[in-house]
């Protein structure tokens, strides 16, 4: 038999004959295995997944169109330098007046992309299905109560307004009425001003849209919606801070629970220890099994509990986001060697316990 083979057998033996002890430190080191394992794959997939989440909370970019830029070939630049997952909208606004000579907003878009970019919406629908406009619910209580047709006029044209559907947004779009970019134009004669983009991504994906445009659309305004943006960035950073504090308290809470146990496990063992530097074994020879113990039983406990993470993050995902946090192959290493080391420093106590074991004395019962 090889010095491996017996090294291994001796480990084995070993954590075999004091189950109590082995398991009791196999499970502590399982546990930080596992909160490590589900905070960091909760944490790597995380940004992804709250892109994906923000996505429904509207434009995260608006593009102010500068003086003399054709509106054309401003949107064909935005839709060039957004990339394929992003989507710009053109709006145009302009102040009309409705029935009573109420002042309101007229924004003209295209009404099918505009609803899409703003899924988050709540829509009831109009008067007709076949309408031509999508009424804010302040609007709609000032211009139309019933939901019915109504006039509006911009100068010395006028246009009916058929709501499509009314919408409640939270926010000043309430008091708006959004019609098609056709009909806006042949209104008010206004091309529009604006184009609103939602660029899919982490936050350092948007700023680098946001750099992108700027510098190809020289005489725009190019500026991100604040509350997205920086909605999106807190809490990925508050979330790193909790996955990070978490497991370092817990780390350090099982840490002492792994010194006691070892130390206990020592003071049960003195006696074998004894015999073994009796036989003439070295200080040094009897710590590097005690530490090979404490690593194997660390290397099951880190294995064990990045699958048990590994199923709690796929779990979180589904509960929180609808969508399987998939596990992260690159993490199983990094568990397993920061487990070896966290049980290593939680032998250190007890290693000097063994080297102050005199085997005579033990032997004798002293």
């Amino acid at each position: 038999m090889s010095r491996k083979q017996l090294l291994l057998r001796l480990l084995i033996k070993a954590a075999w004959v004091r189950k109590d002890r082995a398991l009791t430190a196999l499970i502590s080191v399982a546990v930080v295995a596992t909160i490590a394992t589900a905070g960091l794959t909760v944490y790597y997939d995380l940004e992804g997944k709250l892109s994906r989440e923000f996505r429904d909370f509207g434009a995260n970019v608006i593009v102010t169109f500068g003086p003399g830029a054709g509106f054309a070939d401003q949107m064909a630049r935005i839709n060039g330098l957004s990339g394929h997952n992003a989507e710009a909208v053109p709006v145009g606004y302009a102040i009309a007046t409705g029935p009573d000579d109420t002042r309101v907003v007229v924004g003209g878009t295209d009404l099918a992309a505009f609803q899409t970019l703003n899924s988050w919406w709540v829509l009831r629908p109009g008067s007709a299905p076949a309408g031509s406009a999508l009424i804010g619910s302040r609007a709609a209580e000032r211009l139309s109560p019933s939901g019915k047709a109504f006039q509006i006029s911009f100068g010395a044209k006028s246009a009916e307004i058929i709501p499509k559907a009314i919408f409640d947004s939270g926010s000043d779009d309430d008091s708006r009425i959004y019609i098609s970019l056709s009909d806006f134009e042949t209104l008010t004669g206004i091309q529009p001003a604006t184009a609103l983009v939602r660029v899919e991504g982490r936050p350092r994906d948007i700023q680098d849209a946001i750099q992108k445009l700027r510098a190809a659309l020289p005489q725009s305004d190019v500026q991100p919606v604040r509350q997205i943006t920086q909605a999106q960035t807190a809490v990925i950073g508050k979330t790193r801070s909790v996955v990070f504090a978490a497991s370092a308290v817990v780390g350090i809470l099982i840490m002492l629970c792994m010194v006691a146990t070892f130390t206990s496990s020592v003071l049960e063992r003195r006696k074998d220890f004894a015999v073994m530097k009796a036989l003439g074994a070295s200080n040094r020879t009897v710590n590097f099994l005690f530490a090979a113990e404490s690593s194997l039983l660390a290397v099951a406990g880190a294995v064990a509990g990045y699958l048990a993470g590994s199923g709690i993050a796929f779990w979180i995902g589904k509960a929180n986001f609808s969508a399987a946090i998939r596990p992260q192959p690159a993490l199983l290493i990094p568990v397993i060697l920061g487990s070896i080391a966290l049980a290593l420093v939680a032998s250190t106590a007890p290693l000097r316990l063994l080297q102050q074991i005199q085997p005579a004395g033990i032997l004798r019962g002293e």
